[in-house]
């Protein structure tokens, strides 16, 4: 019974998504000139510098915690607590550095979705 009704429950949810993907009209287009105009120039440099020190900052500080939790791993030799507590360093290292590399990702492909960056149309 929990079959059929998953299998049902697919099916609607595939048949709606198919019917609205079809019905879908295109959005409209905003009226991107005011910041494409000289006077946001500012703005869109001041967005390029922060994103770039934004990554910047991210990298450094990863090689940085990447080499300090490895020398603490090295160093813990045989005391469990210590190579616990480096483990998670390291974990927690990675799991910020790809979380701020993701933020940076999905303001990039909003920008680009937006039409702020990428290929201009002529």
């Amino acid at each position: 019974m929990k079959k059929l009704l998953a299998s049902i429950v697919a099916s609607a949810s595939t048949l709606f998504l198919t019917a609205s993907v079809a019905l879908a009209q295109e959005l409209p287009k905003p009226d991107m000139s005011v910041w494409e105009s000289d006077k946001m120039k500012p703005v869109r440099d001041f967005a390029n510098i922060g994103i770039g020190i934004i990554f910047g900052i991210a990298v450094v500080y990863a090689v940085i915690m990447v080499a300090w939790y490895g020398i603490k791993l090295q160093s813990s030799a045989s005391d469990p607590i210590k190579s616990q507590e480096a483990k998670a360093g390291l974990k927690s290292t990675v799991v910020g550095v790809g979380i701020t590399f993701a933020a940076i990702f999905i303001i990039g492909l909003i920008l680009y979705i937006l039409g702020l960056v990428g290929i201009k149309q002529s």
